[in-house]
């Protein structure tokens, strides 16, 4: 077995040697590896690929995505997300993707982070023993309309009676969401932005200095103008994870309070899903402002549920429990290698878009 490492200054011409054979597995999108090559916080020289090769044939693989963090004294410092992990079916169960990991760990040195992890990739984390809990992040997911078919489908079957369930419940409550008042203009102004302005730009640089990660303006347009899905239809390509969705969209809202307080909310719709990576506001007049809207977009866009970790706005949602079908708690995890975790502050604030999560919702 042959393990083959890319670094960014590599990565280009390799993947696009994969789209034009079908049948050659790819390990990025078109729309993933446009997004990688434009990372403002990657470096040429970053390995961001592993390739495990068996006679000539593709047999597992993973990603990693550069990022920074901001140490005990401030400093920032240089890792990478684990991202994308894939074994080929054939060869699962025989420590492939432990043998990625692991050169993956020498060559960042231990500085790695993951969150939003499958099972299967947490147990082989935890297999290892270097990467203990970072911290773990209350967070709740609000039902706005029944999904049953969509969350026990596959788990439980009977597809069409979970179909008929959902639809019959979804009639009932469209008549009592229509009824749901948007915000008042008077007490607060909301405007839908399609870009970052210099306003809100201040307000994510003063509110970012108690963060973790601290993602500046820039990389908040690098996510923007690069993402990993679409609701265009693609050519078909032999890839293990999602790059096309019936609808993908992000939305920005600025809001503004008569005492010229202002706040940013960016909400991500997948499919029938909601979340909001990123929240800022310089009062906490604002937030139930943000949470109505939140509602009221979920509304016209049809979804199903939001989560949300962000505290503030999270009890400026339950103050509107009565407008949900159910609530449950739903934490997030992020793990850190032992040789960064002792240089990461305990008290930083996390975002929910942090990691690769604000790509995907």
């Amino acid at each position: 077995m042959d393990i083959r490492v890319y670094t960014l200054d590599e990565l280009q011409s390799h993947i696009q040697n994969t789209f034009s054979n079908p049948e050659q597995v790819t390990p990025l999108s078109p729309l993933r590896l446009n997004s990688y090559l434009k990372n403002p916080r990657a470096e040429k020289t970053d390995p961001l690929l592993f390739e495990l090769w068996q006679n000539e044939r593709l047999i597992a693989y993973r990603t990693v995505l550069p990022d920074l963090l901001f140490d005990l004294q401030g400093n920032s410092r240089r890792f990478a997300w684990l991202s994308g992990n894939w074994v080929d079916p054939e060869f699962r169960r025989k420590g492939l993707s432990t043998k990625l990991l692991q050169r993956a760990e020498a060559l960042w040195d231990g500085s790695l982070i993951y969150t939003n992890y499958a099972p299967a990739s947490k147990a082989v984390y935890d297999r290892t023993g270097q990467f203990p809990l970072l911290v773990k992040r209350e967070g709740r997911r609000f039902y706005l309309r029944a999904a049953t078919e969509e969350l026990l489908g596959e788990r439980l079957g009977a597809r069409e009676l979970l179909r008929f369930g959902d639809l019959t419940v979804n009639q009932l409550r469209e008549r009592g969401l229509k009824g749901f008042k948007p915000v008042d203009e008077q007490e607060c102004k909301v405007e839908r932005v399609s870009a970052l302005n210099p306003v809100m730009e201040e307000l994510i640089l003063r509110m970012q200095e108690s963060s973790l990660f601290r993602r500046s303006p820039e990389v908040f347009n690098w996510v923007l103008q690069h993402p990993w899905l679409t609701e265009e239809n693609r050519a078909s390509l032999n890839y293990h994870f999602s790059y096309q969705a019936n609808r993908f969209e992000n939305i920005l809202f600025k809001f503004t309070l008569p005492d010229l307080s202002i706040g940013f909310l960016w909400l991500l719709i997948h499919n029938r899903s909601m979340s909001a990576p990123y929240v800022f506001s310089d009062s906490d007049q604002i937030y139930p402002f943000m949470a109505r809207t939140l509602t009221h977009q979920m509304i016209r866009s049809g979804c199903a549920h939001t989560t949300v970790r962000n505290l503030h706005l999270t009890n400026a949602l339950m103050a509107l429990k009565n407008s949900f079908l159910f609530i449950r708690p739903m934490p997030q995890q992020l793990f850190a290698h032992r040789k960064i975790i002792n240089q990461i502050p305990g008290n930083m604030e996390i975002q929910d878009g942090d990691g690769d999560v604000v790509f995907t919702g």
